[in-house]
């Protein structure tokens, strides 16, 4: 398969983060980022490879709405087992012909399903451990903030978790998550079975060096010039969302040849509605709760405080200032939503990021 000529790689980050856990190896790494930001990919690809490249064994997991989530990891090594497994290596001979002319040969079978999903998982890597016992599993857990929403997610955490305690050399755990509030509750959380984190970071946005590479690709595919600052002026505009201004720029390319990177972009939004699922999300709340939003979009404010009220008020077309337990109502309305998370006391954040981006884009 010839290479994706618009992949950007990051392969220093990559070794960061692999640094990092081989720094401390019985610790996860946890990772932040909205969605959409190129996380997903540069775990499958990027880190992947990295890993592979290092001797580790890669295992990947979409976590995101899963229903049973001990269920996806155990899915994801079942089909590693198979792939370990279907290698000319390791088939077992089961037969020898007269003078060894002719050799049957199969794959090694697959292990049984069990009915205890942990049993199976425990099963599974023991299997992994014995038929490839000197490369360390980096199991990948993608969107691991939802495994401390159910009971499902807590008995995967302590499945994991107790791989960790029977394979101490064999596991290196990285999680992401699109929820910071939620992912530091997951793994701090010391009613619920945790993990002492390695460190936790932000993911870090793709900045000029990924637009400069776009500009490369827009030249090569059209012979025109683009400015610098024009094309990172339309990754703003797509909050930095690297899958949507590849889109952009294609688009640009085939549809829209010769009008401005502004003419371009509002056409592109137009047509292909990159916002939709947060301006539904906004459509959805009630004019208090998008009062509430709209305060927490800059600096986190005392959204109790007599001012905050008063500003709520007054978007509202109110004279007094709305009462404490209205915008109570309103934040726990938007908890349960999924909206809001609590990052402390009287202190609440965006669950996604690139909602609030997009509000203060929007706003501006």
């Amino acid at each position: 398969m010839s290479p994706d000529p618009w992949r950007h790689p990051r392969p220093a980050l990559a070794t960061h983060y692999l640094d990092l856990l081989a720094d401390a190896p019985r610790r996860p790494l946890a990772v932040f980022g909205p969605r959409q930001i190129g996380k997903t990919y540069f775990l499958t690809h990027d880190l992947t490879e990295a890993a592979a490249q290092r001797g580790l064994r890669p295992l990947y997991v979409d976590l995101w709405s899963q229903s049973d989530p001990l269920g996806a990891i155990n899915t994801a090594l079942a089909a590693l087992l198979r792939g370990l497994a279907a290698e000319p290596s390791r088939t077992a001979v089961t037969k020898v012909g007269a003078l060894g002319v002719s050799v049957g040969i199969a794959p090694l079978q697959p292990l049984p399903p069990n009915a205890d999903p942990a049993a199976w998982l425990a099963s599974q890597f023991a299997e992994l451990r014995r038929l490839d016992p000197n490369r360390p599993v980096l199991l990948m857990l993608d969107e691991a903030q939802t495994l401390g929403r159910t009971a499902t997610g807590d008995a995967a955490m302590k499945a994991v978790r107790a791989l960790f305690n029977v394979h101490p050399n064999g596991l290196l755990l990285l999680l992401t998550g699109s929820s910071r509030s939620q992912l530091l509750a997951l793994v701090g959380d010391h009613s619920k079975t945790a993990f002492k984190l390695a460190a936790h970071m932000d993911f870090p946005l793709l900045g000029m060096e990924f637009v400069a590479f776009v500009a490369q690709r827009y030249q090569a595919a059209s012979g025109r010039q683009v400015a610098l600052p024009d094309l990172d002026w339309a990754f703003s505009q797509l909050l930095q969302r690297p899958g949507e201004m590849i889109d952009f720029v294609r688009y640009w390319i085939t549809d829209a040849p010769g009008q401005t990177v502004t003419e371009a972009l509002q056409r592109f939004k137009r047509v292909n509605s990159p916002d939709l699922v947060f301006e539904d999300l906004y459509a959805k709340c009630s004019a208090m709760q998008r009062a509430v939003l709209h305060e927490l979009v800059g600096e986190a404010p005392q959204l109790f405080a007599k001012a905050t009220r008063e500003r709520i008020a007054a978007a509202l077309g109110l004279h007094e200032p709305v009462a404490p337990a209205s915008v109570a109502n309103a934040i726990q309305q938007l908890e349960t939503s999924g909206v809001l998370g609590k990052v402390q006391r009287g202190r609440y954040a965006f669950e996604d990021e690139g909602f609030r981006a997009w509000l203060k884009s929007a706003a501006g």
